[in-house]
């Protein structure tokens, strides 16, 4: 496997509570699709190789919802693992094969051709603005994500996630806590229909193998998707 470059990985910064989410809407019309999203992700990924790599994989995987290792990589080269493995620190990518359930922390990371890897709803939806705005804003991923829900929740949504990054640590949040964030979002939906709608946007994620986690905190846990708190 190649060596990992771990400055380019999430830093336990990202999971500060203090974290805020930009708000940005305007249009960047200068420059193609791809160097948009470049930008984009350079706001937490950096200015590099693997950033300007990591845009051409995920921009080639927004056109099917997924891609295989081939087509990495044809991209990629010689930093194939590298790109593949920031993917998934990041929840970019979540490879498609698991040990026995669709849980991101049972999901098997291989680095070999015939692997395939998936991008989960809410990040097709940041990649979508991101092409277009050069900005990663995951508040209106949020409200494009969920436009099939009620406007008023939906319009909440970028509020509620902010206090449940507030509430987590290093990116995971217990059952509790999400309702906690929900009433400081003013929120006031069942919690278990809430937890419901993020999986399935590839927001949170339940975390199957922390059983000290769950003993601790009596209640289910939950990883956030770090790059929604970006």
């Amino acid at each position: 496997m190649a060596k990992t470059n771990r400055r380019r990985f999430m830093s336990k910064s990202h999971s500060n509570p203090e974290h805020i989410i930009k708000e940005s809407r305007g249009i960047n019309h200068n420059g193609d699709s791809v160097q948009r999203l470049r930008a984009a992700l350079g706001t937490f990924l950096g200015s590099d190789e693997l950033t300007a790599e990591t845009a051409l994989i995920i921009n080639k995987a927004s056109e099917k919802g997924r891609i295989s290792f081939i087509e990495v990589e044809e991209i990629c080269g010689g930093n194939t693992e590298d790109v593949l493995l920031l993917c998934w620190e990041w929840r970019l990518l979540v490879p498609v094969r698991s040990s026995k359930c669709g849980e991101w922390d049972d999901r098997l990371l291989m680095l070999y051709p015939g692997e395939i890897y998936e991008l989960p709803n809410v990040v097709k939806h940041l990649v979508k603005s991101a092409r277009r705005t050069s900005q990663w804003d995951p508040d209106l991923a949020l409200t494009e994500l969920f436009s099939d829900i009620d406007e008023t929740l939906r319009h909440r949504m970028p509020d509620l996630l902010k206090q449940m990054g507030g509430l987590a640590h290093f990116n995971v949040i217990n059952a509790f806590q999400i309702r906690r964030a929900c009433g400081r979002a003013n929120v006031k939906h069942s919690v278990d229909t809430l937890i419901v709608l993020l999986k399935a946007g590839g927001v949170i994620s339940p975390k199957l193998r922390a059983l000290s986690d769950v003993a601790k905190a009596g209640s289910p846990v939950y990883e956030i998707n770090p790059c929604v708190l970006a």
